[in-house]
């Protein structure tokens, strides 16, 4: 071997030992450690854990880390689609990086270890959307619950807009005393377009309230992606695919070092149009160009 040839193999395996050093060191913070996720019986729910669970690990999070509806000490990311768990390990005030999906954040105080991609209202664009979709003139029905102040409030101003676009507008609050089947028979007469809010019944008997009104050719629109996946004619959401990406993201930051967390990717996140298009198409309903191209569909040509 001459001296060249001797050299160029020493180079070669420094750099191949550099490679697995880095890689040793490099994912080093990333182990003995754990995301827990807490799901929801919410339509859509377990698409969502899916999407995070792969984009957790395109983030080198190994799928033995990531567990499920578990308080587990090595647990020091938490990610939320249950209210009512997101508030109560607010509450706890432990050091894990807390993260809720869709969810409302109920602390008065910022709090830079409590981050998530929050409900927002999007009333008045999903009342332009109906205008935009329905031939005039047009009879509609709100359908909400009465499970939350939240469900009502938006309620309030769906009426108030209603009452400024002189559009009827009736309404049907499902109540947990009532059966689902005899009020949308009752309220659901002589309408062509449904605004559903999401709430704790509206989820319960989301395939009821969907088949009532896909039975009847009447579109349902509502902000929740998924319910436009189970069957919702279409309305306003994040992405999920974005949310996955963006939970994974700042996830993997705090594993590496909790006290930096400087992520903005929740903040570059936005609701977005979605429309379900095997329901478009059962209803005879053809959309302009402009509002498929810049809408996340699901259904129909994407199966």
């Amino acid at each position: 071997m001459n001296i060249r040839t001797f050299f160029i193999v020493i180079i070669a395996i420094a750099a191949v030992g550099g490679i697995g050093i880095y890689k040793k060191f490099s994912s080093a913070p990333l182990e003995g450690k754990a995301i827990c996720i807490f799901s929801s019986n919410t339509p859509g729910a377990k698409d969502d854990i899916r999407s995070i669970r792969q984009a957790l690990q395109l983030y080198d999070i190994k799928s033995h880390q990531i567990i499920q509806n578990k308080n587990s000490e090595t647990a020091c990311v938490k990610i939320f689609l249950d209210q009512h768990a997101f508030d109560e390990s607010i509450k706890q005030g432990d050091a894990s990086l807390k993260i809720g999906v869709r969810l409302r954040d109920s602390l008065e105080e910022e709090n830079p270890k409590v981050m998530g991609v929050f409900e927002e209202d999007n009333v008045e664009p999903l009342f332009e959307l109906v205008e935009a979709i329905v031939k005039q003139p047009i009879s509609l029905l709100l359908v909400y619950d009465e499970s939350s102040e939240y469900s009502q409030r938006l309620a309030t101003q769906y009426q108030e807009l209603a009452k400024i676009k002189e559009i009827p507008i009736r309404l049907c609050m499902l109540t947990a005393s009532r059966n689902v089947s005899s009020l949308l028979k009752e309220f659901g007469q002589n309408i062509n377009a449904v605004i559903c809010i999401p709430g704790q019944i509206v989820f319960q008997d989301a395939e009821l309230i969907l088949e009532h009104f896909k039975t009847n050719k009447v579109p349902v629109f509502v902000n929740h992606a998924g319910l436009i996946r189970s069957g919702a004619f279409g309305g306003y959401d994040f992405d999920t695919t974005e949310i996955a990406h963006a939970i994974a993201e700042i996830s993997s930051d705090f594993f590496k070092d909790p006290n930096n967390l400087k992520s903005t990717s929740f903040d570059e996140l936005y609701p977005q149009l979605h429309f379900n298009m095997d329901t478009l198409g059962y209803l005879g309903i053809q959309l302009h160009s402009d509002l498929l191209d810049e809408a996340v569909t699901v259904g129909g040509a994407d199966l």
